[in-house]
């Protein structure tokens, strides 16, 4: 039977025990303090993949740890059906996309007849709703399913409609025409999960510019819309494609295919015709600002996808339109702009020769700093109320000449507003950006859009003032909540089509998947109890149930619900919230998470925000971040197919430390899946020895070790430190317990190893709790799960048993990494033992001193040591195992005679034939390899033979 078959049916043996006793269903209990965990719920849109894994299994993980601890832990699981992610995925199969169609075959292995079915996104939803339950149970998820619930769910509807009517009533919510990233396929405004990669777009605005011609008007795009007053020329793509349109005034205007697909949901076009970019080279434009006449020419480095397709030249203060223009061997004019300390006059010009290149990638820097330097520090010429006509020179001189350039731009957009001369146009900065149906975003202005207004400052500074209330795991994920949450604007939150909750107040609006998967925690206090007519789940109900707003009597009246059934599901409410530990991976901290503290912050005030917030960093497969880009999607159910549930379960969470991405590979899961196998059969054949009853060091260090295992593991998992609880519980300990078999001479004490395999089994139950339950029942009947975390209280500690092992285990160390260094297997090991004890007290004294943060002068000066002697003492007290640091202050042992006890031992893991001991006082010992002169306290000397 292979590794992944053992542990998968060790597992599922023992999900039905915990299913059939209802381990996990949770209730309120007045004599426990509870702990409520929540995990961000997924999109059924697709199977579960390892990526999703990480996250529900590390809060899992957090879960079963809690109840061990004694407290009475909720963690629930629901599904996401809103939004486009299942609407796109429901259309790409409509439509037969390869690509898609080909994921849900070849790498989920969904049957044909199956997918055939997506085409109607409820069903879709559904059955990736039940596919995912079905590997979270697989998993071994400690999750109460009783509630259970999908966002299209009526009492959800409710509930989230009452939520945006409080949301309306505080002045969150507002209404107005603004851009918003808009798939123009769908016919929707989208966010980041509405787009392949899940990349969220990033909106920017530009300055159209109406440059007249005889015919024509061209507009060309800048983000320097100051710099007019230096154009000198209107740069054209020649193989690009060019639309002629009407605008709302009749003119008609000259824009390129690409920008004319984009801004046409912008602005009101008609389109009138295209030309090719060469049959406008040679037309002639005019200035709106200066009204000098300028060429429209040719240039390679007008990019027709990006603003405009039609750039205006201004070769003095633009590297790139320099380059251009001296291209063309056309005669132009540097006509100086702007002025700073910091540039020359010409610093177009000027940085071409200062980077000798004309690469605009090369470039970039150049530009980036003139842009930077002359918006923050340039003062506009005061000389350019000469460059226009008169009856603008006021104009310009009052409000646009010797004025900064920040102050300047502002005014040249009056200016050009004044000649009816400019528009915005708004471009995806980080675009491309496609939606998941397969077409690029675009940015619409839509009439009457509704957003929440994140950025009303009162709301904002509230919430950024709440977040020093909330644990942040890991401790950095603070700060980039903070510059997120600073930086917030208002976002549309409605689409018009597609699965989700209604819009209040205009059901032909649906909330977006974003924003009814704010408060929703809330609602998994009480779903399980929400068996009333969806009528009866009004206003009123959630105001007394989550706001403790009216009386139950009231309520009941008016509602028809017993005045004893309202009560008790506010008090599960105000039993559970809020939520203790909120789980996600760390790229919700750029949307969900924020968007989650505001609404708490909105609807229930401070004192129900989440307690914890962790993040975890991704999955990567051969290197990359999993993307079907990159062919590297891995199913969670294949993966616990392949390698095992245990196997999974570690692999997944504990092999890096939180905030860092984990690698998944075969060669990683095979070592795990072995090394959990080495453990199950090393506890299983303990159980069956019979043992001594006597009492040894070995088995007194044995305890004495596990009080240090208890409390470095117990602090791990408080603080999802999982890194140290896998090495620690899976390795550590394994070896350690082989080490006490080879001290006893595999003469154990039957009822220590059973005190012992008790406390390992309960510290990997929350990893591993399927191996666990399976071991644990070899030993009692009771659910281990179920069973209370250790405590240091359950051992004894010996310190100079614990000291005399721990030195052994060093020396070991020690000649092994010896070895290594010098590139030999040890036959025959000479050990140097130091007891003088003046040195002894000396490192006592050099350990405190270090624990105290005193420098090696003061240790000198207050010790009164030579040099040497109290940097070596010094030096070792940084150097030795901590353990050992720590307990030869309080206790000591004879080295000599502890390494003669146990000789055998030593010779054994080490693979000796002769091991010879002296003590480095002893003058008449010999000086062999010259290590009798390096030995020191606990540090003996070795030579390798």
């Amino acid at each position: 039977m292979s590794l992944a078959n053992f542990f998968n049916e060790i597992a599922f043996k023992w999900q039905k025990e915990w299913e059939n006793n209802k381990v996990y269903e949770a209730n309120p209990e007045t004599d426990r303090p509870k702990k409520f965990i929540t995990v961000a719920f997924p999109y059924t849109n697709s199977p579960l993949h390892i990526g999703h894994g990480r996250t529900y299994i590390t809060a899992d993980i957090y879960a079963r740890y809690l109840r061990m601890k004694g407290y009475n832990v909720l963690f629930p699981f629901a599904f996401q059906f809103t939004g486009t992610p299942i609407l796109s995925i429901a259309e790409s199969v409509k439509r037969g996309d390869e690509e898609i169609i080909s994921t849900f075959v070849n790498i989920y292995q969904i049957p044909k007849e199956e997918i055939e079915k997506f085409s109607d996104p409820t069903y879709l939803a559904e059955y990736f709703k039940n596919d995912m339950k079905s590997t979270a149970k697989k998993l071994g998820l400690s999750v109460d399913w009783r509630r259970e619930f999908t966002t299209v769910d009526p009492a959800f509807e409710k509930f989230v409609q009452w939520q945006y009517r409080k949301l309306m009533e505080l002045g969150y919510i507002k209404r107005e025409d603004s851009p918003v990233a808009y798939c123009p396929r769908d016919e929707f405004p989208v966010g980041m999960h509405d787009t392949k990669g899940d990349v969220e777009p990033e909106i920017t605005d530009l300055d159209g510019i109406y440059f007249p011609s005889v015919d024509y008007f061209f507009i060309a795009a800048t983000p320097r819309p100051e710099t007019i007053f230096g154009a000198v020329a209107l740069l054209v793509n020649p193989e690009a494609d060019y639309v002629i349109a009407t605008d709302s005034l009749n003119r008609k205007v000259i824009i390129s295919r690409q920008a004319y697909d984009k801004l046409k949901y912008q602005i009101s076009f008609r389109e009138e015709g295209e030309k090719k970019g060469k049959n406008l080279v040679g037309m002639i434009a005019k200035n709106p600002v200066t009204e000098k006449e300028i060429k429209v020419l040719p240039s390679k480095f007008v990019d027709p996808s990006i603003g405009t397709g039609v750039v205006m030249a201004v070769p003095s203060h633009e590297p790139l339109h320099y380059i251009a223009l001296t291209e063309l061997k056309e005669e132009f004019e540097l006509i100086p702009v702007i002025k700073t300390d910091e540039l020359g006059e010409l610093p177009g010009v000027e940085a071409v020769g200062l980077a000798q290149t004309r690469n605009p990638a090369e470039l970039k820097d150049y530009i980036d700093t003139i842009y930077r330097i002359e918006y923050h520090k340039g003062i506009m010429r005061e000389d350019l109320v000469d460059l226009v006509p008169n009856f603008m020179k006021e104009f310009v001189k009052d409000k646009i000449a010797g004025k900064l350039v920040k102050d300047a731009r502002e005014k040249t957009r009056e200016l050009l507003d004044m000649l009816n001369s400019r528009i915005t146009i708004y471009e995806i900065s980080n675009g491309p950006v496609y939606c998941r149906c397969g077409a690029e975003i675009v940015v619409k202005v839509i009439k009457g859009q509704w957003f929440i207004d994140y950025s009303n400052p009162i709301w904002k500074t509230s919430v950024l003032k709440s977040l020093d209330k909330i644990n942040f795991i890991p401790a950095d994920s603070k700060k980039e909540m903070e510059k997120i949450i600073f930086n917030l604007q208002p976002r549309a939150f409605t689409r018009s089509r597609g699965l989700g909750v209604r819009l209040p107040w205009d059901e032909k609006e649906i909330i977006d998947s974003l924003s009814d998967s704010t408060i929703y925690t809330a609602f998994y206090t009480i779903v399980h109890r929400l068996k009333y007519p969806i009528s009866l789940l009004n206003d009123k109900f959630w105001d007394y149930i989550l706001l403790d707003r009216g009386t139950a009597d009231e309520v009941s009246k008016e509602l028809g619900i017993p005045k004893e059934q309202l009560e008790e599901i506010k008090s599960e409410f105000k039993y559970w919230y809020p939520v203790d530990s909120r789980h996600s991976g760390r790229d919700l901290i750029q949307n969900h998470l924020p968007y989650y503290l505001f609404h708490h912050f909105a609807i229930f005030s401070e004192k129900f925000l989440p307690r914890q917030i962790v993040t975890n960093g991704f999955i990567r497969v051969g290197g990359k971040k999993m993307s079907k880009s990159f062919g590297n999607i891995y199913p969670l159910n294949r993966a616990i197919d392949e390698y095992g549930v245990e196997t999974v379960r570690i692999a997944l969470t504990s092999t890096s430390s939180i905030s860092d991405d984990i690698e998944f590979n075969s060669n990683i899961a095979k070592s795990i899946a072995e090394q959990l196998k080495k453990i199950h059969d090393l506890i299983s054949k303990l159980l069956e020895i019979e043992g001594v009853n006597e009492r040894r060091d070995p088995d007194v260090w044995l305890l004495s070790i596990f009080k240090r295992y208890i409390e470095d593991v117990d602090k791990a998992y408080e603080n999802l430190d999982l890194r140290t609880v896998y090495m620690t519980v899976y390795y550590t300990i394994y070896e350690t317990i082989k080490d006490y078999i080879e001290l006893t001479n595999a003469k154990i004490n039957k009822d220590i190893i059973k005190k012992v395999i008790s406390i390992w089994l309960r510290l990997m139950a929350p990893i591993t709790p399927h191996l666990a339950e399976e071991l644990w029942h070899k030993m009692s009947n009771t659910f281990v799960v179920k069973e209370k975390f250790p405590s240091i209280n359950e051992v004894e500690y010996n310190e100079k048993s614990l000291l005399k092992v721990e030195y052994l285990r060093s020396i070991i160390e020690d000649v092994n990494r010896l070895s290594s260094e010098l590139g030999k297997e040890a036959e025959k090991v000479v050990i140097y033992v130091n007891d003088d004890n003046n040195l002894k007290e000396l490192l006592k004294k050099a350990i405190i001193a270090i624990k105290d943060r005193k420098s090696l002068r003061d240790f000198m000066i207050e010790n009164n040591v030579d040099d040497k002697t109290a940097r070596r003492i010094y030096e070792l007290a940084n150097v030795l195992p901590s353990t050992i640091r720590d307990l030869i202050v309080t206790t000591d042992i004879d080295e000599e005679e502890v390494i003669v006890q146990n000789i055998n031992f030593l010779m054994n893991k080490l693979d000796l034939r002769e091991m010879i001991v002296y003590s480095s006082t002893d003058e008449k010992a010999p000086n062999i390899l010259g290590k009798k002169d390096l030995a020191l306290p606990y540090k003996p000397g070795i030579a390798i033979l």
